[in-house]
């Protein structure tokens, strides 16, 4: 499966309902064993809650291993990909953690979340 990011989200990759259209996409595909190829041609800006919502939370129900085998990125820039591999290292974090351990992440999260 091929996907234009930009079609679908714009030349700004940064809102939590961003990723999840994408994630929304990409995720029974890949769950399915489906190769998927995001290409981020065009897209210009990158923040990680757009990374959170869309690839992030794949590692609740996939491995790494299996994201790394299955999901593929091109023109990503250098920034893009510093902030996608910070998210994937949180990701594999939070999703390993034991529910007490997700419960004191969310927490912090949750105190510390700016209000817009």
């Amino acid at each position: 499966m091929y996907i234009k990011v930009k079609d679908l989200v714009g030349e700004n990759a940064m809102t939590l309902a961003d990723g999840e259209a994408i994630y929304g996409r990409i995720h029974d595909p890949l769950a399915q064993g489906e190769a998927v190829e995001l290409d981020f041609d065009g897209v210009q800006v990158f923040a990680s809650p757009f990374f959170n919502a869309g690839i992030g939370r794949l590692l609740a129900d996939l491995t790494s291993e299996t994201l790394n085998a299955r999901l593929k990125f091109e023109h990503l820039s250098d920034f893009g990909a510093r902030v996608l591999r910070r998210v994937i290292e949180n990701a594999k974090d939070y999703y390993t953690a034991n529910e007490d351990q997700r419960n004191a992440i969310d927490r912090i999260v949750r105190d510390n979340a700016v209000v817009a």
